[in-house]
């Protein structure tokens, strides 16, 4: 943005696009935050229905009037072989059906809708490429953005969703990381053509194509040889709001600007049990032998955290010097476990930057917004990564900067103890 004659910052109309987890609503009203503090007008928008978490931060907000649907063709319900049968006669309305499809999601309101606030600068959450494509195509600026690490296929870095440690093994040499990425690549491929067969037509990569002829968005600017379903963005910028430093060493993509993570501290986070958190800080704070362990999943996954848990209450059972605050993300219903002991704290939802605070360790997921608010925080990890999307790539660069430990799912609670004393 040009500076003006007196030397202020020009002010600026920037529109910021949205999906719907938690972590990126939180992003984008933080973010709407600083560009305002800047003297810039912003407003969030989204095409799912986050009003009520935006207007809970303070935030401006549109609906996008879009129906944003991934893989839309889910199978109706029934056996295989009614499946089969439906899928053959639907093959002649393949096109008639991507149409219908493509019409019902409103994108072309949504390009109006942008263009009825006037912004000079739309950034858009890199995981809704629909919404890239419409508004971009419209002739609008347009960044892409996400709170991942680097989605590209660069020299040193292996796929985002792998574990594999950059110099360690042959798994982590330049050629090992180069096989991995051609597997990684050709099940992506095999992926897509799966679901070309099986969601006749209507499958994400289909409804991308049609979208950008409508769109008159040049579909040559993007790449599927990269980590993210369904591609990249080669020609626009991409914003990272995580950290650089945490990445592997790597030279990386023009299209890269890592600005940091943005985290909103004035986030609404306490749903009860704020009395009984301040006397587990004074208990700890008075004590300089005690310690406190937050431990919590997130709530967008929903991998079965059950057994897992109860292993992390029987470690709060033998260290009684240890507080342990568990956020269960509403996922699990505290009546489930009994006989819990009166150090180990669970909660529906946990404050979780206010908690970290006050840790001395945190248990987690490996997500990346937890990743960075630890590390804003100065609180170091034990990682229990789900097999799914940049979780165990998270955890594999948390270790390899010697920011936590790793450990496995099976885990015993004696193991996951020495961890946490680690």
């Amino acid at each position: 943005m040009d500076d003006d004659s007196s030397g202020d910052v020009t002010v600026a109309r920037i529109v910021i696009v949205t999906s719907q987890t938690a972590g990126r609503v939180q992003v984008a009203v933080e973010l709407a935050r600083r560009l305002a503090d800047a003297g810039h007008a912003t407003t969030i928008a989204s095409t799912f229905d986050i009003a009520g978490q935006v207007a809970a931060l303070g935030a401006t907000y549109v609906h996008l009037g879009a129906k944003v649907v991934d893989d839309v063709a889910a199978l109706a319900s029934g056996s295989r072989l009614t499946g089969l049968v439906r899928r053959l006669m639907e093959l002649g309305s393949v096109h008639e059906r991507r149409e219908a499809l493509i019409d019902s999601m409103g994108l072309d309101g949504v390009a109006q809708q942008v263009a009825e606030l006037e912004p000079e600068l739309v950034l858009i959450d890199v995981e809704l490429p629909a919404v890239v494509m419409a508004v971009a195509g419209a002739g609008h600026s347009v960044a892409v953005w996400t709170t991942m690490q680097s989605v590209w296929k660069r020299p040193g870095l292996p796929p985002l969703g792998s574990p594999t440690l950059p110099g360690v093994g042959f798994g982590g040499s330049r050629v090992g990381l180069e096989v991995e990425w051609l597997v990684f690549l050709a099940k992506k491929r095999l992926r897509a053509m799966r679901h070309l067969v099986t969601r006749t037509g209507l499958d994400q990569m289909s409804q991308m194509r049609e979208i950008a002829r409508r769109s008159a968005f040049p579909l040559e600017g993007t790449s599927r040889n990269h980590w993210l379903l369904p591609f990249v963005f080669l020609d626009l910028p991409m914003l990272s709001f995580s950290a650089r430093a945490l990445e592997f060493p790597h030279d990386p993509s023009p299209s890269m600007r890592y600005v940091g993570p943005v985290l909103n501290r004035e986030r609404e986070v306490v749903r009860g049990g704020s009395d009984r958190l301040a006397a587990i800080y004074t208990r700890n704070a008075s004590d300089p032998d005690r310690r406190l362990v937050y431990c919590a999943f997130g709530a967008w996954h929903k991998g079965d955290d059950r057994s897992f848990i109860h292993r992390v209450v029987d470690v709060g059972r033998r260290r009684r010097d240890w507080d342990i605050v568990i956020g269960l993300g509403s996922r699990i219903d505290q009546a489930e476990f009994d006989d819990v002991p009166d150090n180990v704290h669970l909660f529906a939802w946990a404050p979780q930057l206010e908690v970290l605070e006050h840790a001395d360790a945190a248990i987690h997921h490996a997500g990346i917004s937890s990743v960075n608010e630890c590390i804003v925080s100065g609180v170091p990890m034990v990682l229990y990564p789900f097999d799914f999307l940049d979780q165990p790539g998270n955890a594999a660069r948390v270790a390899f900067h010697g920011l936590g430990l790793v450990g496995t799912r099976d885990d015993t609670s004696l193991e996951i103890e020495k961890r946490l004393e680690t």
